[in-house]
This record gives C-alpha cells, sequence and structure tokens, in this order.
C-alpha cells in the first residue's frame, strides 16, 4: 500500500521545510503564506502521483501518469492557493509566476523520486518474497523426500529380522509363530494409520514401541524385561514417528540379545527447560571396544534429527555406569 499516515506526515513535513527555506531567503511574502502555497502544491502533485501509482495497471502506465501529475498538480496547487489566500493568493502568484514554476517542479520532482524508489523496494521486496517462498517450498520438499527414505528405511529392517524369526519359530514353535504374526499385522496396521497422518505424537511412539516389545518378547521371553517411564502430560507433544524404534532396537540386538540372562530396557522421558529428553537405557553387554555409538539404526535417527531440528536437536550414545548403554535424544518441546 503506496499511502500511509507516517508518509504522509513527511510529505507535509518536506512542504514545511520547503515554505520555511523559500521565507528565509526572501522568497514570497510572510511564512504563512508560503506555508500554504507550499502545502498546496506539494500535496497536489501528492495526490495526482498517488493516483496515477494507484489506477495505471503497467509500470509504463505508471510512469507516464507520474509525469503528468507534476505540472497539473503544480497547477492545480496554485489554483488552490489563490482560493485559499484569496488577492494575497493572487499577488504571491502575479510576483513570482517564475518562481512558482519552479517550486513546481522541485516538488514534482522530490515527490516523483520518493514514488519512484518507493516502488522500485515494493518490487524489490516482493521479488524476494517470492524467491525466498519458493526456496522454502524446495527445501521443505527435499526435506519431505529425506524424511520419508529415512523412516521407510527403518520399516523393512525390523520387517526383515522379524521375519526370519517368524520362519524359524514356524518349525519350532508353531503356536508362537502365530502369536507373532499376529502381533506383527497388529504392529503394521498400527504404524501405517500413523505414518498416513500429518503429525504425529510422543504417545503414539509410545503406543508403537509397545506393539514392537511385544514382538520382540515373543522371542525373548524372560530374557526382555521393559520399563516405560513416560508422564501422561508428555504423550501429547509432537513427536516424529519412528525415531526411537532403532534406539529400542540397537539396546535390544546389541546389549541385551548377546548377554547370557539378558537384561532389562528402560525408555524414559521427561521435559526440561524447554526441551523434551528421551532416554533409551539397557543393561546389556555395553558398548563395544571402540564402540561410539555408530551403526545404520543410530545414524538413521542423527539425519533426521538434522533434517527435521537443525543444530537444536542432539543424539548422545555412551555407556551406563551401571552396566549397558544410555542414549538420551533431545528435542526442542
Amino acid at each position: 500500500m503506496l499511502f500511509s499516515f507516517p508518509q504522509m506526515f513527511g510529505i507535509l513535513a518536506v512542504n514545511t521545510l520547503i515554505a520555511a527555506f523559500l521565507s528565509t531567503i526572501g522568497v514570497g511574502h510572510a511564512f504563512a503564506e508560503n506555508l500554504v502555497v507550499s502545502q498546496c502544491i506539494g500535496l497536489s502533485i501528492y495526490a495526482g502521483c498517488l493516483a496515477a501509482f494507484r489506477w495505471a495497471a503497467t509500470p509504463r502506465g505508471k510512469a507516464l501518469g507520474m509525469t503528468l501529475a507534476v505540472p497539473a498538480g503544480a497547477t492545480a496547487g496554485v489554483g488552490l492557493s489563490i482560493l485559499l489566500l484569496g488577492s494575497r493568493g493572487s499577488e504571491w502568484v502575479s510576483a513570482m509566476a517564475w518562481q512558482s514554476l519552479l517550486i513546481g517542479l522541485l516538488f514534482g520532482t522530490a515527490i516523483s523520486a520518493l514514488f519512484y524508489l518507493r516502488s522500485r523496494m515494493d518490487q524489490l521486496e516482493a521479488e524476494l518474497r517470492e524467491r525466498q517462498l519458493r526456496e522454502a517450498l524446495a527445501e521443505q520438499a527435499r526435506l519431505d523426500a529425506q524424511l520419508r527414505m529415512l523412516q521407510a528405511q527403518i520399516e523393512p529392517h525390523f520387517l526383515f529380522n522379524t521375519l526370519a524369526n517368524l520362519a524359524v519359530l514356524v518349525r519350532s514353535d508353531p503356536a508362537r509363530a502365530e502369536r507373532l504374526l499376529a502381533d506383527l499385522i497388529a504392529w503394521l496396521r498400527a504404524t501405517l494409520a500413523r505414518t498416513r497422518e500429518a503429525e504425529s505424537t510422543l504417545g503414539d511412539e509410545i503406543e508403537l514401541l509397545r506393539r514392537y516389545l511385544d514382538i520382540l518378547g515373543l522371542r525373548f521371553g524372560e530374557r526382555l524385561r521393559v520399563v516405560f517411564d513416560v508422564p501422561q502430560a508428555l504423550l501429547a507433544r509432537p513427536f516424529p514417528l519412528l525415531l526411537l524404534q532403532p534406539l529400542v532396537e540397537n539396546a535390544v540386538t546389541h546389549g541385551i540379545e548377546p548377554k547370557l540372562g539378558g537384561g532389562e530396557l528402560r525408555i524414559a522421558a521427561a521435559e526440561e527447560n524447554g526441551r523434551l529428553r528421551l532416554i533409551v537405557s539397557d543393561t546389556g553387554v555395553g558398548l563395544r571396544e571402540g564402540g561410539a555409538g555408530s551403526g545404520f539404526g543410530l545414524e538413521n535417527v542423527r539425519q533426521r534429527l538434522a533434517a527435521l531440528f537443525g543444530a537444536a536437536a542432539s543424539l548422545d550414545v555412551r555407556g551406563n555406569q551401571t552396566g549397558g548403554v544410555i542414549a538420551t535424544l533431545e528435542i526442542p518441546a
């Protein structure tokens, strides 16, 4: 929008300064008369330029309208000042015919420059916003594709392992194989339902983890003990789907499974200082010598965190003082 009250006040101030300047150098009569003439000419030219910019449809039309608005506005301003000042206005114009023309051109040049610069700034701002929007949409599309790819890597990774276990149980324990197949179907249904939704919550993630661990429980039996320590108040918090599962799978596969007698898996959540902290810890065999928390699942989590939150999220994997491994994931709450 070209018109604004601050801009109008600016025009009035410039007109006043010009009147004061003319009075100082002895042009015209009293300051009051110079002020009336100055305001009439300046505001008339401003109104003509404003009309040209609002009504002209093309840049060429705006430029032509602004060019015509300068002499038309100056003439209208002089006429208006005569109406307002009466005989004093006529004397002012008669005594200063060429000065009136000069003042009109001065106003016209200043106001035309103002409108040109404002129009150019608006154009550049519009182009910048459009370019930023295109870049943001392109970046969002790239991140969405990357996230879909990373999430899609998790599902078959777990699915292949489960199907391999199912093939073994079909021969050795058909009853357990049947329960495993039923749990797997339930997990797939829940996962597909959640992944079709635009947003997910920590409660959705915990629900899928419970189903996932039910499947693992058929395989490990008493060797896998699971504890959830997630406050009810945090379940509604937004949370990327299947972000914790790789940490849980990593703890079970590399920590608890190789340990004689198994171990305990604990999944905890807390909020502190505007950050949501998720902790997946186990009492398994711990990090291997030289291990630093690497591997397919952990790298997948790190890439998703970087894509979703940038430097605002973190994943720390280290040995637990009581044995096993503790993985701490933090995201903005």
